[in-house]
């Protein structure tokens, strides 16, 4: 949470939140105090956050690993439409290659669709001699594709946040800057926890119309509805 709060207020390499703003907004979520210690303690520990005195005051701003590692995935969690329709293929191993070893083989973002056949979106590199690359029209696919791409679970996962964020657009908008902020931040951080959970080839298999793409439409417009206020507005 902390990591999507300093991600998404800190637009700059060297911005910051005050401890006093963190604090607020981190309550208003309806964490505790303790809690939020622990955790900056642990991002601190991990390389993700570095801290500064100002005063009584701390503040707090991605460290170098943080804020590099932020911005890889920045495109992806803010882009307002679907990326764009890239190539796609399948890659079929050998019969003489073990299911381990073809798993191993396999890019990261590969998603498996048999022992020794999966789909790729993207380039394939690095992959033994003998495999079989062949391309795919994205379009329509059976549904145990779309189950190997985007499991059932993922796609009831984002079916659940498009319905709460669409409750949250038909209620009364909260008045105060710190209200709002701790709604965008649950929004946008519930979205980025689910996005990071695959790459593109859910969206260039499964098109506009899948619950991803869905989820998509509507968080970005709640992130329209609820800006990111400006240093210094959250505890004013």
């Amino acid at each position: 949470m902390i990591v999507s709060v300093l991600g998404d207020f800190c637009l700059a390499r060297h911005d910051s939140i005050s401890g006093r703003d963190l604090n607020a907004l981190i309550e208003r979520i309806g964490l505790t105090a303790p809690t939020m210690r622990v955790a900056l303690h642990r991002l601190k520990r991990d390389g993700w956050i570095q801290t500064e005195k100002k005063g009584r005051d701390a503040a707090y701003r991605l460290s170098a690993m943080g804020w590099r590692e932020t911005q890889a995935v920045r495109d992806r969690i803010y882009a307002t439409g679907q990326p764009p329709a890239g190539p796609a293929q399948m890659i079929l191993a050998p019969p003489s290659v073990t299911a381990a070893d073809f798993t191993s083989a396999l890019p990261k973002t590969a998603a498996a669709l048999a022992p020794r056949t999966a789909i790729l979106a993207g380039p394939a590199t690095g992959l033994p001699a003998g495999y079989w690359l062949t391309p795919l029209t994205p379009g329509a696919v059976p549904a145990w594709v779309a189950d190997a791409v985007a499991a059932p679970e993922l796609r009831k996962d984002y079916a659940r946040l498009t319905e709460a964020v669409a409750d949250v657009l038909a209620a009364t908008p909260p008045q105060d800057s710190l209200s709002l902020s701790a709604v965008r931040v649950l929004t946008l951080h519930h979205w980025r926890r689910l996005r990071l959970r695959h790459d593109d080839l859910p969206d260039i298999l499964l098109g506009d119309d899948w619950e991803g793409a869905r989820a998509r439409q509507i968080v970005m417009t709640a992130l329209d509805r609820f800006p990111r206020p400006s240093p210094g507005d959250l505890a004013a």
